[in-house]
């Protein structure tokens, strides 16, 4: 009898875990496209209205991105986890997506050089950037204390 509970209770909290962790990942998409946003928005006007060449504007677009979203992610995403001072947090975070930048940068450079227009080629990068970024932040920016 005993022993039911205990598995019970390792069920129920490991289907608990997998509940928060997926609420968590549908908060980091919002935020994510607001992220997003901010980075087509800034890559457009980069390179479609200035000119700026896409290998140049990318990289400041996705970094004006990344602090948007640090701060969404902060306050609300993770609002319950993290330990330490923000500005800790705020390194890795910034450490961990840049990873995501090269990523989103090298996917983009090489699909637009390949024929595909930069904003698409832009929406691949950010998204296969956002699985990166994603696992890594939850591990080990904000992680459980």
């Amino acid at each position: 009898m005993q022993q039911a509970n205990l598995q019970a209770r390792a069920t129920t909290g490991g289907i608990s875990r997998v509940w928060t962790i997926a609420q968590r990942f549908q908060k980091f998409l919002v935020v994510g496209v607001v992220g997003l946003a901010v980075n087509q928005g800034l890559l457009m006007v980069q390179a479609g209205t200035f000119g700026v060449p896409v290998a140049v504007a990318s990289p400041i677009a996705i970094f004006v991105s990344m602090i948007a979203t640090f701060a969404l992610n902060e306050t609300w995403t993770w609002h319950d986890r993290g330990t330490g001072q923000i500005a800790q947090r705020a390194m890795l975070y910034g450490a961990i997506n840049s990873g995501g930048l090269l990523i989103n940068w090298g996917l983009l450079v090489w699909l637009h050089g390949h024929g595909m227009h930069y904003t698409v080629a832009n929406l691949f990068g950010a998204g296969i950037a956002a699985v990166w970024n994603f696992a890594l932040n939850h591990a080990i920016t904000w992680r459980e204390g």
